[in-house]
């Protein structure tokens, strides 16, 4: 028994559509197309959507974990009513959060910067107060230099914005012959796809503070979202450690790892 999913159903959505939406308003290009500032990098939440409930009903989401294991998982069930959740909108969530996080670290792929974000990057690096500390390196066939005086490093950084200004139409683009290295794979490890699946997890639920739930005198059903994350990376098969099932320490540690942690690399399915 699988849970069919209906384009045209906006309740099987809602937690996904969340997630892909972000916190702020979206930026809106000329054409009138919304970007939505998501952790998933993607500029396409709609066409997302459309892509994962095309995977999920053709069976190509290759989950060992199944509707009918999580529906009838009673003590589950309970902590997600218990949170005042959907459960057939948490159980799409959650496989959309397993999807994307095997497509990025599994078979993902970074992009090279061109020149020019590459010096719009480096001028957004310039800081409010002159006298921060910082630190430029340089490095050249002719040797390597580094500059650690603030002030001259912020005069670099206001003359680089200064010419950037003036001659941003000169920057060039790809050439056809750098064309070809602008893609390369990028496999993370098991450790860092189990972190970064918790992370869309909790991404949802610090989105969504309202999903606390209240325990009835003499209940004692889990609320706790980290242990029924835990218990999702073990179910989906991303981790095989049984401890994961029992408390969420094992995920604290993950978290606690990767804390700084920043994902650059793209999804190969969803843009």
């Amino acid at each position: 028994m699988e849970l069919p999913i209906d384009d045209n159903n906006e309740k099987q959505f809602q937690y996904i559509s969340s997630l892909l939406r972000g916190k702020g308003e979206p930026f809106y290009l000329p054409d009138g197309t919304p970007l939505y500032p998501n952790i998933l990098n993607v500029n396409m939440p709609f066409e997302t959507m459309r892509i994962f409930a095309e995977r999920y009903n053709n069976g190509e989401i290759l989950c060992p974990y199944k509707y009918e294991n999580y529906i009838n998982d009673k003590d589950l069930q309970a902590t997600i009513n218990g949170l005042q959740m959907d459960s057939d909108a948490f159980w799409l969530l959650a496989i959309f959060c397993f999807d994307f996080a095997c497509s990025v670290c599994i078979n993902g792929f970074t992009i090279k910067d061109s020149a020019r974000r590459t010096i719009e990057k480096f001028i957004n690096l310039t800081p409010e107060d002159e006298d921060s500390v910082m630190k430029l390196t340089i490095k050249t066939d002719k040797g390597k230099m580094e500059i650690e005086d603030s002030h001259a490093i912020a005069c670099i950084l206001k003359w680089v914005k200064h010419a950037y200004e003036q001659n941003e139409d000169a920057i060039r683009g790809w050439t056809a012959e750098e064309a070809k290295d602008i893609f390369n794979l990028k496999e993370e490890s098991n450790s860092v796809l189990i972190w970064y699946f918790a992370r869309l997890m909790r991404e949802f639920f610090e989105l969504n503070p309202q999903f606390e739930g209240k325990r009835k005198k003499g209940e004692t059903v889990s609320l706790n979202k980290n242990l029924l994350i835990s218990k999702l990376i073990y179910y989906a098969h991303l981790s095989t450690n049984e401890n994961f099932k029992f408390d969420a320490e094992s995920l604290k540690g993950f978290l606690k790892q990767y804390k700084n942690k920043q994902i650059i690399t793209h999804s190969d399915i969803y843009y």
